[in-house]
């Protein structure tokens, strides 16, 4: 395969043109391209594996040359996931927004006195009785770390619903939900062995972003700094513990938090690393910081779009064509379609009934618009559950959840269409 067609191929779409132009992105001639570049690009569609000084060269591409990296990973997307974009139909409960981290940039923790402890629940099986009538498939269950080390609060109404920690609640909350005919996918965040162990028999997948390997982000004056939850190790040792136990998982990195380009390319990298090992990543998510009033970070610039472009479509290339990428539409909405054509299969979890708690200021886009939008680009928007087709399988699922699953999907093992 010679990159010259693959991107004369790109290019040949009207509506690619169109959409590129829309953003001010060039569209050079297949001539044009530098030597040094070509020779990567060259090996990305023959699908070789890059040098990390590759990958790094990669991201010095300017906003000239953009369109031809777009091409390469496009390619990659188009050849191994055709045109098919996913998304689950989901329900988000903040089961506890107390937190023992002080992320620089985060809006979703709250004190004690600032709202309630927790979800309580009676509120949470109600909730889960209406995703269900409203046909999704994903609750999607987040909390804070480790509330209960510094709240005695918090611990002691733990401890009177009869609860040691926020993961005994979050796995019993688990277990009510499944029953009611909804899969729960569960972010706890650092989780250990055992605790995972338990939450395999309720959840088919669950997640933890990697956010960045750089431990440089846990000094003073930088995102990490006061967030033992964040030390890259803990991360590490949670996902590949999920591998250990075939947990189906969803990962990521979060860009725009004061990381250079070599801490971004080597976050991707381990975990590749850590998928090469285990083989139980299903996705990765390319997700951008966003500015918000009130946070430490609040007057840090946001990722740009040609960065998100830069970041999906070498996140593919090192993770590899038969990975899933996803990103946030709502974090998103003007330019999702531009991360489709730079690899992004993948749109995630979209509420028709929750807001995202973790991004309040960025709505859900409604679903038919969303379907309309990818339709007019020819690709073609399925629903899945939480937990992907290629992992319904029994080596990552219990007999309880695979039959439950299997009820609910057609041969493709996406949700089946009326």
């Amino acid at each position: 395969m010679y990159f010259d067609d693959v991107y004369s191929s790109f290019i040949d779409s009207s509506q690619v043109g169109e959409l590129l132009g829309s953003h001010g992105i060039p569209i050079g001639g297949s001539v044009s391209v530098k030597k040094p570049l070509r020779a990567i690009l060259e090996k990305v569609v023959n699908e070789e594996t890059l040098l990390k000084s590759e990958a790094l060269l990669l991201t010095t591409i300017l906003p000239s040359e953009v369109c031809y990296l777009m091409a390469a990973s496009n390619f990659l997307r188009e050849k191994h996931k055709t045109n098919l974009i996913s998304f689950s139909k989901n329900i988000f409960i903040p089961l506890t927004q107390l937190c023992r981290d002080q992320c620089s940039y985060c809006t979703f923790k709250i004190e004690p006195d600032e709202g309630d402890l927790l979800v309580e629940p009676e509120d949470v099986l109600e909730s889960a009785k209406k995703a269900v009538q409203l046909g999704c498939t994903e609750l999607l269950f987040v909390s804070g770390d480790r509330p209960e080390v510094i709240y005695d609060v918090y611990r002691k109404k733990l401890n009177s619903m009869g609860y040691e920690s926020t993961a005994d609640y979050m796995i019993a909350m688990s277990e009510t939900c499944l029953e009611e005919g909804i899969f729960p996918h569960s972010n706890l965040g650092i989780a250990d062995f055992a605790e995972l162990e338990r939450f395999k028999n309720s959840n088919p997948s669950m997640g933890l972003m990697l956010e960045n390997i750089s431990e440089r982000l846990m000094k003073p004056g930088e995102a990490h700094h006061k967030c033992p939850d964040k030390y890259p190790k803990a991360r590490v040792q949670t996902i590949s513990d999920a591998g250990t136990l075939n947990i189906p998982w969803t990962s990521g990195i979060l860009i725009g938090i004061g990381e250079n380009w070599e801490e971004r390319v080597d976050s991707i990298y381990e975990l590749r690393r850590i998928n090469d090992q285990y083989g139980h990543i299903q996705e990765i998510i390319i997700q951008n910081f966003n500015p918000k009033p009130g946070i430490q970070m609040e007057g840090h610039p946001a990722p740009t779009d040609f960065d998100m472009i830069k970041t999906v479509a070498i996140s593919k290339i090192i993770m590899g064509p038969q990975m899933n990428i996803q990103v946030p539409p709502n974090l998103n909405s003007k330019t999702y379609m531009l991360h489709v054509l730079a690899g992004v299969n993948d749109l995630g979890g979209v509420s028709p009934l929750t807001i995202d708690y973790v991004n309040p200021e960025s709505p859900w886009p409604q679903i038919d618009m969303m379907k309309k939008n990818i339709v007019e680009f020819g690709f073609n928007l399925r629903e899945r559950l939480p937990v992907y087709p290629d992992f319904l399988d029994k080596k990552f699922l219990n007999d309880n959840i695979y039959n439950k699953a299997i009820d609910f999907v057609d041969d493709t093992g996406y949700i089946a269409e009326n």
